[in-house]
């Protein structure tokens, strides 16, 4: 490829090419001069041919650079995302779906022999699972309003929910203890959660602020009730009041 040196020397010898032939065209209407000067103006529309060619690949070049700058700039702006999220990850994330243990034996996927007949299984022993507020999506939280979140940020809110289930489950371990095996404490404290039971709480799981009190290190407060508030606007708690008492149902 030509480069801009050479360009300018080959520019530069037909510049003085040039002048010497206008010089010689001053000395006199010597004919064999028209023929020099047909000469002269077809390298004059060489080079400006050359001058094209460079302007168009110049042109070309520029906008391949363009090209590489935004790409380039792109990818500076997803690794700087990348790295934010990296540092930024949830203390908290929503449990995954539990699977159906149960496996159609027509499933391909299950293999089998029908001639053998399936080991029985003992019974398992019932467990009491407590039922749990899941924890906010961001996609959840980005769609708060911004007059109900405040300062409050998305980890504040998950690290709520946390204390909040640990309030939950410790209310209803007492709640499915037997009778029989209770101290006098612990029976005073069943009698109490019984007695805030209605017919709208019936099967459901539900705290009070004395719970909140009992079981957590949170304050009851006024950024608490704004943390309820959201909770409620993102379906996850209702509340049942009655008998000066309000009960907050996990849906």
């Amino acid at each position: 490829m030509t480069s801009l040196e050479d360009v300018s020397l080959q520019l530069n010898n037909k510049i003085s090419s040039i002048k010497r032939s206008l010089q010689l065209k001053s000395m006199g209407n010597d004919p064999s001069l028209a023929t020099m000067l047909q000469k002269i103006g077809l390298e004059l529309a060489g080079i400006q041919n050359n001058l094209d060619t460079f302007q168009a690949q110049i042109l070309r070049q520029q906008t391949e650079m363009k090209s590489l700058k935004d790409l380039k700039n792109s990818v500076q702006k997803n690794s700087e995302i990348a790295h934010h999220l990296l540092e930024n990850i949830p203390a908290h994330l929503p449990k995954k779906a539990a699977m159906n243990s149960t496996a159609d034996p027509q499933d391909d996927k299950v293999k089998w022999d029908p001639v053998q007949p399936l080991p029985e299984k003992k019974p398992a022993k019932p467990k009491h699972s407590v039922h749990e507020i899941e924890y906010l999506l961001m996609e959840e939280f980005n769609h708060v309003p911004g007059y109900m979140k405040g300062r409050m940020t998305y980890d504040q809110i998950n690290a709520v929910i946390h204390e909040l289930n640990a309030a939950v489950k410790a209310k209803y371990k007492i709640l499915h203890q037997p009778l029989k095996a209770m101290a006098n404490i612990t029976r005073n404290q069943y009698n109490a959660f019984k007695q805030q039971e209605t017919k709208e709480t019936k099967g459901q799981y539900f705290f009070v602020e004395a719970d909140i009190k009992d079981f957590t290190r949170l304050k009851v407060d006024k950024k608490l009730q704004g943390i309820f508030s959201i909770l409620r606007h993102c379906h996850r708690l209702r509340e049942v009041r009655g008998n000066h008492l309000v009960r907050y149902v996990l849906l």
